[in-house]
């Protein structure tokens, strides 16, 4: 493999570095030291430098969503063969998302789902996640599915994590 090859498997491998050579701000030297690619340190910046030239400038959407917040939903586990929740029997629980035996239901929880319907996509998770990663706030879990997107964080969070989905759907990479 040539050493540009190498250099532009390297930073596919890191998506924030891909996502700053796109945007323009990267330290061509020193993101060269610190990738694990055979050649010298300058050779491998000026791989860098050559890709960053062939990538596409970054492009961003607003999405057309609507964004609601629900306290108090917890952690159930969830009847595979029925697909029911096991929440406790005198509550009706609605399952907002569901990963294999686990479910975030509306049940008397500590946790506060963001609730996001309309456009979103893996792209708009993506940059939710990583916006609220951003501003140190913890997901307990997230997920997207058929126009609907949603994001679970501790309650103390929960009016934070609100405005920052909200800000975070503003700008949505396209590319």
């Amino acid at each position: 493999m040539s050493l540009a090859a190498e250099t532009r498997a390297a930073v596919r491998a890191r998506p924030w570095l891909l996502r700053a050579l796109r945007a323009g701000v990267v330290n061509y030297a020193a993101a060269a030291e610190s990738l694990d690619v055979d050649g010298d340190t300058d050779s491998v910046a000026t791989a860098l430098r050559r890709f960053a030239d062939d990538l596409p400038e970054p492009d961003a959407t607003t999405r057309d969503v609507t964004v609601r917040m629900r306290s108090g939903v917890g952690l159930a586990g969830v009847d595979v063969e029925h697909g029911d929740s096991k929440a406790s029997p005198e509550t009706e629980a609605e399952t907002l998302l569901s990963v294999g035996e686990s479910a975030i239901v509306t049940a008397d929880g500590s946790l506060t789902a963001i609730v996001v319907n309309g456009e979103v996509d893996p792209s708009a998770l993506s940059t939710v996640v990583d916006r609220l990663a951003a501003e140190n706030v913890v997901v307990d879990a997230a997920g997207v599915a058929g126009g609907e997107l949603v994001v679970v964080v501790p309650r103390r969070d929960g009016a934070n994590a609100l405005r920052h989905v909200e800000s975070a759907l503003e700008a949505v990479p396209t590319s």
